[in-house]
């Protein structure tokens, strides 16, 4: 008995799904449970990594920066009432004239222009609408003003890798306020002319209160909210709790038409990682493109390491694909290939137990994903283990993400089959 089913050792080699014999369904159906979890890894390989070098990269080009210009446009009620509720403007003094109680009652901010800087950061150009309300006085004299203005701003920020603290940091570069209009209201047309002559006085202090915010926006508070952001997160990934810390790889590289940002996850193990440093990622994203998330396959396989180790992926048939009653769960599907197993146990009910040897592993390969994992087979029959067997099994396929939707196709299936007992 022995004897005949070592014989019966398995080595295919199929192309595309229609090449898989009918007879190693089995084969077909563990490698579609094996692109669920390659998909699975590409999900998770954003969140964990074990090295201190670079191991994926956001990229994004100008239509990416576009699309976060609509984002800003449909957040300018939420904008305004930050600006206006924190805007601070202290009191000018006009050649002699104090204007005190300055607050802004209004303002407009259409959707603003984002642009690269190559070699040095982001600009931002945005026109500015505001309406300031204040009060004068000169002497014995005194009364109220309204300052309406339209400007346009253009600032440029640099973006820079703290290693230190483990964040991406944002510093004000430049400035500057160009302004299409600024009339001051002071409620009568004979102070309105003497205003006229403090227009380009109030311009300058405008500004500087203007560029005053930004700067501090870029230098202070974008800083402190990316300070808050947690650099470390506990995830329960199927049978285990991991800690990944986040962190930037190096400054952002900003291109004519795109920036690249390379990124770093770090992850504890208590068993060294069988895998050598990565090899650094060099694509970049298509400026056709919003933007795309550059993987390494190391980044994946530690992924894999930590969350699918030994026995951590577990597969029973009967189930939904193969349900009881089905060909493969009965000892009669063996009764050509294994006579001697359906001679002992005639029109019996079969149940497999798979799990994996070890954590698979996964390379990309020429637009191709190719995952590589050893797994356990047991048959079983009345609850007893009949045939005890070791698969290798390794797949070559398509994994697509579009949008919410995940498509895959595989192109080729290798397997043999050990027979341990």
């Amino acid at each position: 008995y022995q004897r005949r089913v070592r014989e019966a050792v398995v080595s295919t080699q199929s192309t595309g799904s229609s090449g898989i014999n009918a007879e190693y369904g089995d084969s077909q159906h563990i490698s579609t449970t094996m692109l669920r979890f390659t998909t699975l890894l590409l999900v998770l390989s954003g969140a964990t990594l074990a090295t201190d070098q670079e191991t994926f990269r956001l990229s994004f080009g100008q239509k990416g920066l576009d699309w976060f210009e609509t984002v800003l446009a449909t957040m300018e009620d939420i904008t305004k009432e930050i600006i206006m509720g924190g805007l601070v403007i202290d009191p000018m003094d006009l050649n002699g004239v104090e204007v005190t109680n300055l607050k802004m009652r209004d303002m407009e901010l259409p959707k603003p222009e984002l642009s690269i800087v190559p070699s040095k950061g982001y600009r931002l150009n945005s026109e500015l609408t505001m309406v300031i309300d204040g009060d004068w006085s000169f002497g014995f004299l005194g009364g109220d003003l309204t300052v309406n203005t339209k400007l346009n701003l253009d600032a440029v920020a640099a973006v820079d890798a703290d290693m230190k603290n483990g964040i991406f940091r944002t510093a004000a570069e430049s400035c500057d306020v160009d302004f299409v209009s600024l009339e001051i209201d002071m409620k009568n047309e004979f102070l309105n002319n003497i205003a006229k002559g403090m227009v380009e006085d109030v311009k300058e202090r405008i500004a500087g209160i203007v560029c005053k915010e930004v700067n501090t926006a870029l230098d202070t508070s974008f800083n402190d909210l990316f300070q808050a952001i947690p650099h470390e997160v506990k995830l329960h990934l199927l049978t285990r709790d991991i800690v990944f810390g986040f962190g930037p790889d190096s400054n952002p590289i900003f291109s004519s038409d795109h920036v690249d940002v390379p990124c770093r996850v770090q992850a504890q193990s208590k068993i060294p990682f069988p895998f050598g440093p990565p090899r650094g990622i060099s694509d970049s994203v298509d400026p056709e493109f919003i933007g795309c998330v550059l993987l390494s396959d190391h980044l994946v396989n530690s992924v894999s390491f930590l969350a699918l180790g030994k026995g951590a992926i577990k597969e029973n048939i009967p189930n939904k694909k193969f349900p009881i009653g089905s060909d493969l769960t009965n000892t009669a599907y063996f009764k050509k290939s294994l006579p001697q197993l359906y001679k002992a146990y005639p029109n019996k009910d079969v149940v497999y137990k798979i799990s994996n040897l070890r954590y698979p592993k996964l390379e990309f390969d020429s637009n191709l994903q190719k995952v590589d994992v050893p797994l356990r087979v047991l048959v079983q029959i009345d609850g007893a283990t009949v045939i005890n067997l070791k698969l290798s099994l390794k797949t070559r396929g398509h994994l697509n993400i579009a949008g919410n939707v995940i498509t895959g196709s595989c192109e080729e299936i290798k397997t043999k089959t050990v027979v341990v007992s």
